[in-house]
């Protein structure tokens, strides 16, 4: 156990910028999370820069829950770097999240919920059944792309291929009217990569509103078929899939190039 006074004085060092969504319960006690953070400066801007890997521990009530993490930064094909942390917190709660490099120790802290508060699809669950449009039925949904060049993802219904025995791969992405500034780069490095993918992986892209064109503010617009089901209140998130169904992987908020290609190598 670390002393309350070394932790008291930790705290007082500038905190993690956390990139997932803080707002809503997004971290579920026994399922496999990856957090994604960044350092900022002293005007809160995220850092243009991060020196070298940083090594990642958790804390519930001042003891410490598993073993550090070294974790480098990510940075190649995104427009700032990251640090995608993987953890598993054994229960609900409170817990303190640090990252150490020499003598810079920073913190951050983070609810963990019960994994029925969840809404989200978590990584070991069967990728949920939804509709997803495509060249041949929009759904509604208008664009189903808008990328400036349309993405090739759009020929598979994904409530078609669900149980066919194919691994797939999702992409929850906006790159017209994305809030984040990462849903262009994630969906332009799934086109670069997902030629490389085995022919019997099927990758779909769905975008998030199902009419931005008819409002003039997007709070107004309606939720395409897979956020709507899959009640995400934030984007982009990467959904990998084995042949089963089973999600192996969840990237969200920003994957780089080296993330995604390991990401996208479970889908078998």
């Amino acid at each position: 156990m670390r002393s309350r006074r070394r932790a008291a004085a930790a705290a007082a060092t500038p905190p993690l910028t956390a990139l997932f969504p803080r707002d809503i319960a997004y971290i579920a006690a026994g399922a496999a999370s990856r957090l994604v953070y960044t350092i900022s400066d002293a005007e809160g801007v995220p850092t243009l820069d991060i020196p070298g890997p940083m090594t990642f521990s958790v804390e519930l009530d001042g003891v410490e829950v598993g073993d550090p993490v070294e974790v480098a930064p990510h940075s190649d094909g995104v427009p700032r770097p990251y640090l995608p942390f993987p953890v598993t917190f054994p229960q609900a709660g409170l817990y303190d999240v640090w990252a150490t490099r020499g003598d810079v120790r920073l913190n951050s802290q983070v609810i963990v919920s019960e994994a029925d508060k969840v809404k989200n699809p978590l990584v070991g669950m069967l990728l949920p059944t939804t509709s997803t449009p495509t060249t041949a039925l929009s759904f509604d949904v208008a664009p189903i792309c808008t990328r400036s060049v349309q993405c090739p993802f759009h020929e598979y219904d994904l409530s078609t291929v669900l149980g066919t025995g194919r691994p797939v791969v999702v992409l929850l992405a906006t790159p017209a009217y994305c809030r984040t500034a990462a849903c262009g780069p994630i969906l332009d490095l799934l086109v670069e990569q997902a030629a490389a993918l085995p022919e019997n992986v099927v990758v779909i892209h769905a975008e998030v509103y199902k009419n931005p064109k008819d409002v003039l503010d997007l709070n107004d617009a309606l939720l395409a078929p897979l956020p709507n089901d899959y009640q995400m209140l934030f984007e982009p998130s990467l959904f990998v899939a084995d042949a089963s169904n089973t999600i192996v992987a969840r990237g969200d908020i920003v994957v780089d190039r080296g993330e995604m290609a390991e990401m996208l190598a479970l889908a078998r």
